[in-house]
């Protein structure tokens, strides 16, 4: 919410500097964000709470200003109308659930023309554009009181009447913003004697607006049900200032102060003339709400004791017009505090008026002690803690996504993803089932602002659909995005980029640490959103996909317009993890000499070096053994495609030293196995 600090000294005579009047604000809870000046104007972003609609206006704010510095307050009192209209406007509430209140007043003989330069500024101060001379007083009611007000081209009206009511099943209005709108029988309307003119609290018609040749205009300001107002602004996806103010609960005496100063400014900016007599419709009788506050309650919730005179004077600056009666205060709850509902509430007034400052700080009596993670939690935080040693940064996305915005990471078969009921935007309407989509986003974000060395991760829960009426399964998901170099720079060697050998070993890094089990069988991946050339998974023993790596498929690195090649891997810590934990088991570091035999391998295009080793793991050794890949060689005389990698096998005898006999029985029941792997063969000399 924008204020002027122009127009709350009109309010207030309060003329303290603006960073005080900020820290003043700040301290009351309505947080002051920022304080700018706008020419000569001074401009404070005040974070006001969805429980105080009555700070959503200059008045509102100026309230809060006088209680605090304690400045005499007297808010513009309406000038003395006849409540009665001539006879050619009739007003009809039809559905008075969903109006508590309606007033309607005209005016006539209005110029639609540009506004002067100072309604145009203060306007500009708020947000607001000026449009012309008779909208501009409408933003300006709205703006000072907080109260939304309506104008309504007469002439444009049936009948000329005004009938507040329950729309009909199938009826449409063509709202202000051009869109033809089907409307439904819980939606209040604003209609003439011929249609609806107008969403009640929303937003206006199309048919009613107000135009250059515009003479007579009517004033509608209203108390609408603030259920209401949020039910039909939802419906449409509409957010609009006379809805935020509504569905949080309007003044319902406010309209009559609000009809006052928009028909004075009706006169003064149009040159209009106020029509003698105004309209004021109210189905049920105004109810005053009394409350009682206690001071022994004001100091068991405060935590320290408020004298009465103090518990007076901060109810009295705040206008609840306070009454001592024995050790209890009972207060008047105004019309404009919405808020105000029960004892504590009140209790929170005197302790916002007294200061936060003054309550004590101390650990409550029978705090809870946080109950121990879960071996999931702990899972999850050994992640973290192994990536951010690796040198990333944790992110931190939505949980919802956009339509097929995840279908490139996500393997065929997998189901649809959970669409939301209520999204909070049309670009969040479903629940992921990959952490890829957003690190990809908040990459390319980066990068567009100029960052080249880029390592992010995230740990988190994704959604499967599972049948109908199942809650979803939220399998835990560690996600990477990797652009720049594979180390961080330094003098004494120069770096290279990271590729996706250097995603594969982070992966194995995630299962290294999420398992317990041994390895696992490493695959070329096919991910629509990964290079198909050089992406890479990693199945368990019963063939399920545990984790997928690779860089960006260049279509899709084309389409998002990435500067920098991106590598993304994803691991699910859920499966990685299944299996009962094993302890960690020393070994006895050997004293024997290592025995070691090199195989030298030819690989056709279709074999796998991870292939060979998961098979070689499957022989049993005489001692421990180890398995590393010296080189690797391509080209002549080797076919188009083939390569030669030479594999030392060690051996780490614990207790003897392994006899030649041995190591050779060894070695030819590892070319035994091998005979099994299709593309591999032991290399002649030749070749």
């Amino acid at each position: 919410m924008l204020i002027s600090l122009r127009w709350l000294r009109e309010l207030v005579p309060a003329q303290a500097e603006a960073g005080e009047i900020a820290r003043r604000l700040t301290a009351r809870g309505l947080t002051v964000d920022a304080v700018t000046v706008e020419g000569d104007d001074t401009v404070f972003d005040i974070d006001v709470p969805a429980n105080r609609p009555d700070a959503l206006g200059h008045l509102g704010i100026a309230r809060e200003v006088a209680a605090s510095f304690e400045l005499p307050f007297t808010p513009r009192s309406p000038a003395p109308v006849a409540h009665a209209l001539p006879p050619a406007v009739a007003v009809t509430i039809l559905a008075p659930d969903l109006c508590g209140r309606y007033t309607a007043r005209v005016v006539r003989g209005v110029t639609v023309g540009p506004s002067p330069d100072w309604v145009v500024a203060r306007l500009a101060a708020c947000g607001l554009r000026s449009i012309n001379n008779v909208v501009d007083a409408s933003n300006l009611v709205l703006l000072e009181l907080g109260q939304p007000v309506h104008f309504f081209d007469l002439e444009t009206l049936a009948g000329p009447a005004i009938r507040v009511r329950r729309a009909k099943p199938g009826e449409s209005l063509r709202t202000l913003d051009g869109i033809d709108r089907t409307l439904t029988a819980e939606m209040l309307v604003i209609a003439d004697d011929a249609r609806p003119i107008a969403l009640a609290g929303v937003i206006g018609g199309a048919s009613t607006e107000i135009r250059p040749a515009t003479k007579d205009v009517l004033i509608e300001a209203a108390w609408f049900s603030p259920a209401s107002v949020r039910s039909t602004a939802r419906a449409f996806g509409l957010s609009t200032d006379a809805s935020q103010r509504f569905e949080r609960g309007c003044d319902p005496e406010a309209p009559v102060l609000a009809q006052d100063l928009a028909a004075r400014l009706l006169a003064e900016l149009a040159g209009g003339t106020p029509a003698a007599g105004m309209i004021d419709q109210r189905p049920s009788p105004p109810v005053t709400r009394e409350l009682p506050v206690r001071l022994a309650r004001c100091s068991r919730l405060l935590g320290y004791a408020p004298s009465m005179n103090e518990a007076v004077e901060a109810l009295g600056a705040l206008g609840l017009a306070p009454k001592v009666s024995g050790d209890e205060v009972n207060v008047t709850v105004p019309t404009w505090r919405v808020d105000l509902e029960r004892e504590a509430d009140l209790v929170e007034e005197i302790g916002r008026h007294l200061g936060y400052d003054r309550i004590p700080s101390r650990t409550p009596p029978g705090v809870p002690r946080p109950s121990p993670g879960g071996r999931r939690s702990e899972l999850e935080e050994a992640v973290r803690d192994r990536l951010a040693a690796l040198g990333f940064n944790e992110a931190f996305n939505y949980a919802m996504i956009g339509p097929g915005e995840d279908e490139a990471f996500v393997p065929e078969g997998v189901p649809p993803p959970l669409a939301l009921t209520n999204p909070i935007a049309e670009t969040l309407g479903f629940l992921r089932r990959s952490l890829l989509p957003g690190l990809l986003r908040a990459t390319d974000q980066n990068l567009r602002r100029g960052s080249t060395e880029l390592r992010l991760f995230e740990v988190g829960g994704v959604f499967e659909a599972r049948g109908a009426g199942e809650l979803p399964l939220e399998p835990s998901h560690a996600g990477f995005a990797w652009s720049g170099a594979s180390a961080p720079a330094h003098w004494s060697a120069p770096s290279r980029p990271a590729d996706a050998w250097d995603a594969a070993g982070l992966i194995e890094d995630i299962l290294a640490v999420a398992s317990s089990r041994g390895t696992f069988r490493r695959e070329r991946a096919e991910l629509a959103g990964l290079h198909p050339g050089q992406s890479m998974s990693w199945h368990d023993d019963s063939g399920r996909r545990v984790a997928w790596c690779g860089p960006v498929h260049p279509a899709l690195a084309a389409r998002l317009g990435l500067s920098s090649p991106v590598l993304l891997g994803e691991a699910d810590l859920d499966l990685a993890a299944l299996g009962p934990a094993a302890a960690a088991a020393y070994l006895t570091i050997s004293r024997q000499p290592a025995t070691w035999r090199d195989l030298s391998l030819v690989l056709e295009p279709d074999a796998a070096a991870g292939t060979v080793l998961a098979t070689l793991a499957l022989v049993t050794s005489p001692a421990p053994v180890s398995m590393t890949w010296l080189d690797r060689y391509a080209g002549p005389p080797l076919a188009a495609g083939q390569v030669a990698m030479t594999l030392r096998v060690m051996l780490h005898p614990l207790d003897r030293t392994l006899n030649d006999v041995e190591v050779e029985a060894y070695r030819a029941e590892l070319l035994g196995a091998l005979d099994a792997v299709k593309g591999v063969r032991l290399r002649r000399i030749d070749t």
